[in-house]
């Protein structure tokens, strides 16, 4: 988040706009770049708009990017995933490409079978299309599925897509959201919280081998 916001913060300053604070452009976590722009400049035009977000994303690619690092048990967690059986998308408002270029960098790559980004969907977060998509791809029903995410944008589309929902307290939201059906404060409670999907059939795990706590 904090690379998000200097990579937006960088761009706004160079066209001398008013800088954003981090807990508004948080806020916004997995909508379009148009939004975060929109704060700055709430009339910005179309043209301006992708002026700004060819910027953007050149900075954040030599910048935010070489400094991505996972969170400390997030390697573990996928894969214990990935050797469960599970299925497991990436849904970001980032562009696909980049999504799949940060996570090979980060070494997690074969882990994620399908990568989703702002522009492999009609509509983005809140919107369930990114979710649908993935569940589409993956070839499992909702009800197999679950939505892990940090943001108000996350949970609201894994609801709206009729699947579980589990939000994590480690990113930028740290109290519990409306649309979590449950909510988790370490990698162990997540794998916990994953495994207690596996029942009643056909529950997530109900493809799947043992998931180690």
């Amino acid at each position: 988040m904090r690379l998000v916001v200097e990579t937006m913060n960088a761009v706004i300053a160079a066209h001398d706009g008013p800088p954003l604070p981090y807990e508004k452009v948080g806020e916004l976590t997995g909508l379009p770049l148009d939004a975060m722009f929109r704060l700055a400049w709430p009339d910005i035009g179309a043209a301006d708009v992708d002026r700004y977000r060819i910027e953007y994303r050149s900075r954040y690619d030599e910048v935010a990017i070489p400094a991505t690092r996972l969170y400390r048990g997030a390697r573990r967690t996928l894969q214990d995933f990935h050797a469960a059986g599970l299925l497991q998308a990436t849904v970001t408002g980032k562009r696909a490409a980049d999504c799949e270029r940060i996570l090979r960098g980060l070494g997690i790559k074969k882990d994620i079978d399908v990568y989703l980004g702002g522009d492999s969907a009609p509509r983005p977060k809140p919107a369930p299309d990114l979710a649908r998509y993935a569940m589409s791809r993956l070839g499992v029903s909702p009800d197999e599925s679950v939505v892990i995410g940090d943001s108000a944008a996350d949970l609201a589309m894994g609801r709206a897509a009729g699947a579980h929902t589990i939000q994590v307290l480690w990113g930028f939201t740290t109290s519990s959201l409306p649309d979590a059906d449950r909510t988790v404060r370490t990698w162990r409670e997540l794998r916990g919280a994953v495994r207690a999907l596996g029942a009643p059939k056909p529950g997530i795990l109900g493809r799947s081998g043992p998931l180690r706590p």
